[in-house]
């Protein structure tokens, strides 16, 4: 259990780096458009009804 939440630790603090550096550079608003740009149209339309 100590070895597996160590290595969550170091997962979950890897992404919030990478996370971090996308918003720093704004290369996660050009994520978002590629992602939004090939979502499902239903997808779009649940995610928007909210």
């Amino acid at each position: 259990m100590l070895k597996a939440g160590k290595s969550g630790k170091m997962v979950l603090g890897g992404l919030l780096l990478i996370t971090g550096l996308l918003i720093l550079s704004g290369a996660d608003k050009r994520l978002e458009t590629f992602l939004v740009d090939r979502s499902p149209q239903w997808l779009l339309e649940l995610s928007s009804r909210i």
